[in-house]
């Protein structure tokens, strides 16, 4: 009777030794079918700088990823971009308004892993006029030439939003121009607008070469929300089901990178160059935008997420509302 029972244990020792086997047999296979090749849009602005810090000192090379920087020059496009499945995810320069709007109109798709923005200081965007310009404040833009990011619902709103509560209609009242970053500094110092709803760098550039002066710092904070998020990280959602342990380590990779700039961030400062038109002198100068990531949103956050989409739904951009909580990666 003991003889048959110590057969049966060690059977049974044997079964669960065999089924480990082929269970860490099977997650291998599956871990060795992901990629390692990530693809990420990037807007030249400073909102991407956790991304260009994780790449100059090589923490995704370590974890064995291969990221390719994907450089894009409208936000739209980058929506267009990880929606269709041609980049894997974007950097903190992503809209976080036109991915809220995406994703209203095709649930599920994307999802969002950080968010940029900030404060009064450290907003990330300015009205800058130009530097001879004699307009003293908003209501005297009736008339005149507003200069936006190309091709994006999300600024054409803001604009809208903020000249709204100005009593300025920008359908009848203002003439809105698209425009590309690298173009922006010339439109405005050629006369081609009159002022410039911008993104950093392009307000500390512009007023450094005495090409442009402030007209109002941090709108979006003045009139939407304090602090206001106005960029997202996002991550293409069938991208992460095929390749969660991929995913998982970039957005391990992001979330460190992000806490280790936030507890110093003008050592790296330095990383802002090559990605963003910024000179050594400017890097000194430019605002750095707060982020905030998986694990460091915060409900306040998420408040302060849902008054921007709010807007959109107020302006009449979609017909229902945008819902924060169905937008967040981490939850």
């Amino acid at each position: 009777m003991k003889t048959n029972t110590k057969i049966g244990i060690l059977i049974a020792v044997v079964i669960v030794i065999i089924a480990g086997a082929l269970y860490f047999s099977s997650s291998s296979r599956q871990m060795s079918l992901e990629t390692t090749k990530i693809r990420v849009a990037n807007l030249p602005v400073v909102h991407g700088l956790p991304i260009y810090v994780a790449i100059e000192k090589g923490y995704f090379k370590q974890a064995g990823l291969d990221v390719e920087l994907v450089p894009f020059q409208a936000p739209n496009q980058i929506i267009d971009a990880i929606m269709t499945g041609q980049v894997d995810f974007t950097s903190p320069s992503g809209a976080l308004g036109i991915t809220g709007i995406a994703d209203y109109k095709n649930p599920g798709k994307l999802k969002i892993y950080a968010i940029s923005g900030g404060s009064h200081g450290n907003s990330g965007a300015d009205l800058i006029i130009a530097a001879s310009s004699s307009l003293k404040n908003i209501s005297e833009l009736r008339g005149k030439k507003l200069g936006i990011l190309a091709g994006t619902i999300q600024w054409r709103t803001i604009a809208r939003e903020i000249m709204g509560q100005n009593n300025i209609d920008i359908d009848k009242d203002l003439t809105i121009v698209e425009l590309a970053p690298a173009i922006q500094i010339q439109a405005l110092a050629s006369g081609q607008v009159d002022a410039l709803l911008a993104l950093e760098p392009i307000p500390t550039t512009a007023i450094s070469k005495g090409v442009a002066k402030m007209l109002l710092a941090d709108p979006t904070v003045t009139y939407f929300s304090d602090p206001s998020w106005l960029g997202a990280g996002t991550v293409n959602v069938n991208f992460a089901k095929e390749n969660p342990h991929t995913t998982a380590k970039f957005i391990e990779i992001m979330n460190s990178t992000i806490a280790e700039i936030n507890k110093n961030p003008d050592a790296y400062r330095q990383y802002l160059k090559g990605y963003t038109p910024l000179t050594d002198d400017l890097v000194t100068k430019v605002p750095l935008v707060s982020i905030e990531a998986c694990g460091t949103i915060t409900t306040q956050n998420e408040s302060e997420m849902q008054k921007f989409f709010d807007i959109f739904t107020k302006n009449k951009v979609i017909d229902g509302n945008i819902n924060v909580n169905n937008l967040l990666y981490c939850k």
